[in-house]
């Protein structure tokens, strides 16, 4: 339980060379970056580097191509690297892209054409027991015909003014509801039949222009085309399988660039450059962490960095705390850090914060509500979930027992001596 001192490091170099050094240096330890451009005071102008919109946007276009072509991944990933520039990574996404869309395109037609063949053979399945050629009713010069249904409780009017009207009426299918039916006129009175049955609510169902043969000779040969369409889907199908095996390795390590490249863009926005494209970074360091940077920034020849150290409390300070009782710095971090000549609490908080919990709680129950809420937040907000997980809230069924055994007596003894007192 101790407060560490932090170290301000300033480091300059050219701007090539950025990306790589904060993916590989400052990523992964735990600084405090600041304001470049308030610290630096150059005779030429300094400014900041612009937000790089197209991480976004192309995490966004990864993230939906690995999820679209079913590819396992981890949202989170601790291997920060880039390899290639966020322009090379939005090629290659976008080149999967392409190859993905245009396989789901083939699919997608495929699955409408069978949609349109099933649409096709719901038509005419009233009339697949009917042996006659449809496409020469549909030549005949002077005798038009209609085929649909009709709801049952029109039927019987229907009936009844036919004898009038001249019409031939074929009932094909009577169900609960509707009747399939079919019926004929000349050209001559087509249109008036047409009006009166459209006033009955007739629904007419159209045939399709290219319906050749029997009724039943045209469904076979769409159940042959759906067959087809079936295989070449299913073709298509392991094709999509193939280029996400293969996209596999492209996508994630793109993915894994791209979070990376994310990280370090939210890093710049506190950098600046020059116009000789030379960058300029400030920030704290831990001095457990100095030298452990320190070698790494050796490795790199065209880096330079300068390291002070502020007097008194002008510098930042980091609480530095056993594992077991890390969780708690996020309490005390709720009412401001101390500085290098103050205590750190978080001992004390940890202690306490949860005696008083349980004095105040002494429930198994509450214990269990908490342990599991911490189970599900140690997913999300690690310190919290660290903070309300089952060896702290151990403590609650602890102080349930005591509670039972001593002070429930103590109160039960007060009560008696009350009583007493009042005789």
């Amino acid at each position: 339980m101790a407060i560490e001192k932090m170290r301000l490091l300033s480091i300059t170099g050219p701007e090539k060379e950025l990306d790589r050094l904060i993916a590989r240096n400052l990523l992964t330890s735990d600084l405090q970056i600041e304001d470049a451009k308030k610290i630096y005071n150059k005779g030429w102008k300094l400014e900041y580097y612009d937000y790089d919109y197209t991480i976004q946007e192309n995490l966004k276009k990864c993230k939906t191509l690995i999820e679209d072509l079913k590819i396992l991944y981890r949202e989170e990933y601790s291997n920060l690297f880039i390899e290639n520039t966020v322009s090379q990574i939005g090629t290659k996404i976008e080149h999967v892209k392409e190859a993905y869309e245009t396989l789901q395109r083939e699919i997608e037609l495929c699955q409408k054409a069978k949609e349109d063949d099933l649409q096709k053979i719901a038509s005419v399945e009233k009339l697949q027991d009917i042996q006659i050629d449809i496409k020469k009713l549909y030549e005949l010069n002077y005798i038009k015909f209609r085929y649909g249904n009709i709801a049952n409780d029109k039927l019987e009017d229907i009936r009844q003014e036919l004898k009038a009207m001249k019409v031939i009426l074929f009932e094909i299918d009577k169900q609960e509801d509707i009747t399939w039916l079919v019926y004929v006129t000349t050209e001559e009175f087509v249109q008036t039949i047409d009006v009166f049955f459209n006033r009955q609510n007739f629904e007419r169902i159209w045939l399709d222009a290219n319906l050749s043969g029997t009724p039943k000779e045209y469904m076979d040969k769409l159940y042959k085309d759906i067959s087809d369409k079936n295989i070449e889907i299913l073709n298509q199908q392991k094709e999509m399988q193939i280029l996400a095996d293969n996209a596999r390795h492209i996508l994630l390590s793109s993915y894994r660039q791209l979070q990376t490249y994310d990280k370090i863009n939210k890093i710049k926005k506190y950098l600046v450059h020059d116009t000789k494209s030379t960058f300029y970074l400030v920030a704290w360091v831990p001095e457990s962490e100095l030298n452990a940077i320190i070698e790494k920034l050796d490795t790199c020849q065209s880096i330079d960095y300068q390291i002070e150290e502020k007097d008194g409390n002008k510098s930042p300070t980091k609480l530095k705390n056993p594992k077991l009782i890390k969780p708690f710095e996020i309490l005390v971090k709720m009412y401001g850090v101390p500085n290098n000549n103050e205590i750190d609490p978080t001992l004390f908080v940890a202690i306490t914060a949860f005696i008083m919990f349980g004095f105040m709680f002494g429930d198994v129950g509450h214990g269990l509500v908490f342990l599991i809420v911490g189970i599900l937040l140690r997913f999300r907000a690690k310190d919290a979930g660290d903070i309300l997980i089952a060896r702290w809230n151990c403590l609650k069924p602890i102080w349930f027992f005591v509670w039972k055994c001593f002070w429930q007596r103590n109160d039960s003894s007060s009560d008696f001596h009350s009583s007493y007192a009042r005789y």
